[in-house]
């Protein structure tokens, strides 16, 4: 089931994580510095980086399955026969696909992790594939290019060990606003699409 409380879990989340690096930035900039952080400021960086992205695509995952579940419901509750969809769906079906059963069209997490990514143009794509046009949301698409940079920046962190010297504490936690702003406005789509639906 999908509903304001994912959204409002996530934005949790993000409000901790803002609250952290805050933290972590004052301990920095202080008289007396943390010799921890000062040490280590790099690696902080990188994890605050990663575990902004990291709550992101969890949340598009959560949201893309729940929804998926609720379309899947609908289908499984209208009681349609399969043969008929493989007859219209697929023209070189074989008599062995045939089976005088009820459509079923439920997806797995996997199925779900496999597809979506933090991304947002694997994500456009993933739920598409849901019937939800994401790029008819302006705050979506006012922030795509932000969260594409800061995931491919991410990307580079962990598979080519970037340094992210060019990030900062402050940078992060616009980031953090970007990303729930970009986050509200994908469950937004989706919510508007179940809306039509009912």
């Amino acid at each position: 089931m999908v509903d304001e409380s994912l959204t409002e879990k996530y934005e949790q989340l993000y409000n901790s994580l803002r609250g952290i690096i805050r933290e972590s930035e004052s301990r920095v900039l202080s008289a007396n510095p943390d010799s921890l952080l000062i040490d280590n400021v790099n690696f902080f960086v990188k994890s605050y980086m990663i575990s902004i992205c990291t709550y992101l695509e969890s949340f598009l995952q959560d949201l893309a399955y729940g929804y998926a579940g609720e379309v899947s419901a609908r289908v499984k509750s209208a009681d349609l026969p399969l043969n008929y969809f493989i007859w219209k769906m697929s023209k070189d079906h074989k008599e062995k696909d045939l089976r005088f059963s009820n459509i079923d069209l439920s997806v797995t997490k996997k199925e779900i992790s496999d597809t979506i990514s933090a991304n947002p143009y694997r994500t456009i794509v993933a739920f598409r594939y849901l019937g939800v046009n994401l790029l008819s949301a302006p705050e979506f698409n006012s922030n795509k290019s932000v969260v594409e940079a800061v995931v491919s920046k991410r990307n580079n962190i962990v598979h080519h060990n970037d340094r992210a010297a060019d990030i900062s504490f402050s940078d992060l936690v616009s980031y953090v606003d970007i990303f729930i702003v970009y986050m509200r406005a994908v469950y937004k789509a989706v919510d508007s699409k179940r809306k039509e639906a009912s």
